[in-house]
């Protein structure tokens, strides 16, 4: 099975350090369980382009549109990634999801806290990555259920990782996991992110490269 050539449009900082990680784990090939590593089956290259983010609660939709504009600009096969948090009494309804970012940047930690109310409840951190191979695009969604913290705990250098535990965390915050020896392998070994990336990758093992435009 050879190796593919993706590119990973993305403006974050630390998704380079994050690739190199993800790209170690394993993921499944076929319902036989066989499995491979994901960074024998691609290899990623990080973009650095602006990609439009329409204003969306529903992930999906804005990582459909946000993959189709990284293909105008990019023409190759490419992904893009959006994450979210999703409260678990709002699950149908997908809230916050696609509004998470604006309103934390917004708010700030403790304001998002207290104007959601949202503070020891349960909820869902939702990562979904979009595929666009120039004919079509895809969509792949990865979820780790967890709890709001109380307050934020943490370094605050990424995102909402300061207010949600992992129900396998051991009630510690992403950004506390993060902050540990190996502690960004093990915050990403339970992460939605890396869900939505293993399910993208048994997915690319097995097309055949029938994009519009194909790299090595």
């Amino acid at each position: 099975m050879r190796k593919r050539t993706i590119y990973y449009a993305t403006r974050s900082v630390f998704k380079n350090e994050e690739l190199k990680i993800i790209s170690r784990f394993e993921t499944f090939l076929d319902p036989a369980k066989n499995t491979q590593s994901i960074g024998d089956l691609i290899e990623f290259k990080v973009s650095e382009i602006v990609t439009e983010e329409p204003l969306e609660i529903n992930l999906c939709e804005m990582v459909r549109h946000k993959a189709r504009s990284a293909y105008r600009v990019i023409l190759a096969p490419c992904i893009v990634e959006h994450a979210g948090l999703v409260l678990e009494k709002n699950e149908t309804e997908g809230f916050p999801g696609g509004l998470t970012q604006p309103m934390w940047d917004a708010l700030k930690p403790e304001g998002f806290l207290s104007r959601i109310n949202c503070a020891g409840e349960r909820a869902i951190a939702r990562a979904v990555v979009g595929y666009c191979d120039g004919k079509q695009t895809y969509t792949f969604v990865g979820e780790t259920r967890g709890t709001i913290a109380d307050a934020p705990t943490g370094s605050r250098d990424f995102y909402w990782d300061v207010i949600f535990c992992p129900d396998d965390g051991g009630g510690k915050t992403y950004a506390e996991i993060s902050g540990e020896p190996n502690g960004l392998q093990k915050k990403l070994s339970m992460s939605q992110s890396t869900k939505a990336i293993k399910a993208f990758a048994s997915f690319l093992a097995t097309q055949n490269g029938n994009g519009l435009f194909e790299t090595s």
